[in-house]
């Protein structure tokens, strides 16, 4: 779920201030991988800010 994804990627960038390594730490990490993986395509929005959602595509 992309609600999920948002979260993870949330409490990643206040971890670290790089986006590369915040993104890192959750595509390197099993456990988070497990968490959203299984959900992905099924939909649903979350709000966020167009910097944010920027940040995160780019």
């Amino acid at each position: 779920c992309a609600r999920r994804l948002m979260k993870l990627w949330r409490a990643a960038r206040i971890q670290s201030n790089d986006p590369v390594e915040a993104w890192a730490s959750i595509v390197e990490d099993p456990a988070k991988t497990a968490e959203y993986k299984p959900r992905r395509g099924m939909g649903g929005f979350v709000r966020s800010s167009w910097d944010e959602v920027n940040e995160l595509i780019a």
